[in-house]
């Protein structure tokens, strides 16, 4: 199984919903909680704000982790 689909918790040839900011558990409504590499500085982007990690990761960085709430979604996508 491929790492996006782990990452994803889906299997191989299910629908996925967007991989971003928006559909990320560490992605705690003000701030990102996740511990992946900032393309600007090299830091982590444990705290910076969502809007600027929105900006700098639309496809989500190497730590997306699906939220619930998007996995549900992909789930019914899925139709399970």
């Amino acid at each position: 199984m491929s790492d996006l689909y782990k990452r994803m918790k889906a299997n191989p040839g299910d629908k996925l919903v967007k991989m971003c900011c928006d559909n990320c558990e560490f992605n705690f409504g003000v701030v990102c909680a996740g511990y992946g590499t900032r393309t600007d500085n090299g830091k982590e982007t444990y705290g910076m704000s969502m809007d600027e990690a929105i900006k700098m990761f639309p496809d989500g960085c190497d730590d997306f982790g699906i939220s619930l709430d998007a996995f549900i979604e992909q789930e019914k996508l899925n139709g399970r």
